[in-house]
């Protein structure tokens, strides 16, 4: 579903990413750990154009995307939950998931499902954004990015600031995009929650990935993730 093959990204003349290649299978959870300032969020932003990447090669659902616009890239499929959630704070939830609602050719969404996910997510359609929680805005920003009909979701630091219970909830979404076919790539600091839901994992230091291989291997082996991540 995504091919990434060589990048690399600068802001301005800085180089963030170095050669960095990973995959992401159809139906398949990869994480992407490392410390911060590692470079993952900007392996996210050159996925979807933010950040493009100067050199090297991007590909989703067998096109090549690296030099599409950010509005290209998400209407072909691409949904991103980011780290800040960046909902619209004066509109309505309601407002917040109806503007991001498209057709692709994958798998639509319903807010009735929506609901099934996040069962207070119905009581919250009439609220303005701006007097939500922490936990119910992610619960928004997750919803807004499935009702777009993504082959692929970005998750950029799921659990930031989350009490446990939403952490939970996020991560069983998650497992469920899976079951429904949906590919995900997550950043994430909550090392070991992600390797839980995810199926292989790539780690970066430095704006260069420095391991990869399957996630269960990492989340048994505690002496070599600490060797990897410090946790």
């Amino acid at each position: 579903m995504l091919n990434i093959t060589n990048i690399e990204t600068f802001y301005g003349e800085t180089q963030a990413i170095f050669d960095a290649s990973l995959t992401v299978g159809a139906g398949e959870v990869v994480a992407l750990l490392g410390p911060n300032g590692a470079g993952k969020t900007t392996t996210l932003r050159s996925i979807l154009g933010l950040s493009p990447a100067r050199r090297g090669k991007i590909e989703f659902d067998g096109k090549d995307v690296t030099h599409s616009q950010t509005h290209e890239i998400s209407r072909a499929g691409v949904g991103w939950v980011p780290d800040d959630r960046r909902i619209f704070p004066t509109l309505k939830v309601s407002k917040n998931l109806a503007l991001g609602k498209k057709k692709t050719r994958f798998r639509e969404w319903s807010e009735g499902e929506m609901f099934e996910i996040f069962s207070a997510l119905e009581y919250l359609m009439d609220r303005d954004c701006e007097n939500l929680s922490g936990g119910e805005m992610q619960m928004v920003a997750i919803a807004r990015a499935l009702l777009g009909s993504p082959g692929l979701v970005l998750f950029d630091e799921p659990s930031q600031g989350l009490a446990p219970k939403i952490v939970q909830d996020v991560m069983k979404t998650i497992t469920r995009l899976k079951s429904e076919g949906i590919s995900v790539l997550v950043v994430e600091q909550n090392a070991v929650s992600a390797l839980e839901v995810s199926d292989r994992v790539y780690i970066m230091n430095h704006g260069r990935i420095i391991h990869e291989g399957p996630a269960r291997d990492l989340l048994d082996d505690s002496n070599k993730r600490k060797q990897l991540l410090g946790v």
